[in-house]
């Protein structure tokens, strides 16, 4: 699952008078409903959920027109399965602001973990065509994963690709066409990506088990037999070291 919540941290809105000010009617009704949104936000990352609803419903109370509590409330519906009430805010959201691409996002995520990854992916791409928004790449990487749900592999790297554009050394993206270029045989391809990812991420079971698969394909057999043990001795209660256990190298 990946969730696109409006985040802020909560211990910076309960120091600043003016963000409890602006929550408690000393600001503008837009002002005062960005605030409660934020806390709904910070509420529902906490997982305390009903206080997150309530505190997007006083957003709203605030500005009934506010598109972002309306995005919100369909995050926490959607996260306590509640699936009609957070259609209907994601698409009030959309109502509102059409071209918003945090709405159009979380949509569209919410369209592929329900098994409409066509339209999930056009929302999706209604969300990457607006030249400012921040996290384009998050957005790139997810619509490549519900391709990847509707077994599209070349559309899944397409969008992997996408990703890269946007952020050259954005980890999920670089390790998903690690796995695709394994998939499809290209070893040479998939060192290159796992490259790039030792050079941004910390070591670990699924990198040393990247890695391996990727010197097994290549045919470096001192290179297998350095990861394999880098995995038995270093991480034996993981996953991946099951695998190799099991010889489950696909």
């Amino acid at each position: 699952m990946s969730l696109r919540p409006f985040v802020l941290l909560f211990a910076i809105l309960f120091t600043s008078g003016a963000a409890l000010a602006a929550a408690q009617g000393g600001a503008s009704p837009d002002r005062r409903a960005d605030v409660r949104t934020q806390l709904a936000a910070e509420y529902f990352r906490l997982g305390r959920y009903a206080v997150a609803i309530d505190e997007a419903t006083k957003a709203l109370e605030a500005d009934g027109k506010y598109s972002p509590a309306y995005t919100m409330l369909g995050l926490i519906y959607a996260e306590l399965k509640d699936d009609d009430k957070a259609k209907r805010n994601f698409q009030e959201a959309l109502r509102l602001s059409p071209d918003d691409s945090d709405a159009n996002h979380n949509y569209g995520w919410f369209l592929c973990e329900h098994g409409q990854m066509q339209e999930g992916i056009g929302y999706y791409e209604r969300a990457l065509g607006n030249p400012l928004y921040a996290t384009p790449e998050k957005t790139a990487l997810n619509a490549g994963q519900c391709a990847q749900k509707n077994n599209d592999a070349e559309t899944a790297k397409r969008y992997f690709e996408r990703a890269l554009q946007y952020r050259p050394n954005f980890a999920p993206a670089n390790y998903q066409l690690a796995e695709l270029s394994i998939k499809s045989k290209n070893f040479v391809s998939a060192k290159r990506y796992a490259l790039t990812l030792q050079k941004v991420t910390s070591p670990g079971p699924a990198m040393a088990w990247l890695n391996l698969r990727i010197a097994r394909g290549l045919g470096e057999s001192d290179s297998v037999n350095r990861y394999a043990q880098e995995l038995r001795k270093q991480y034996p209660d993981s996953l991946e070291t099951a695998k190799l256990a099991a010889g489950q190298y696909e």
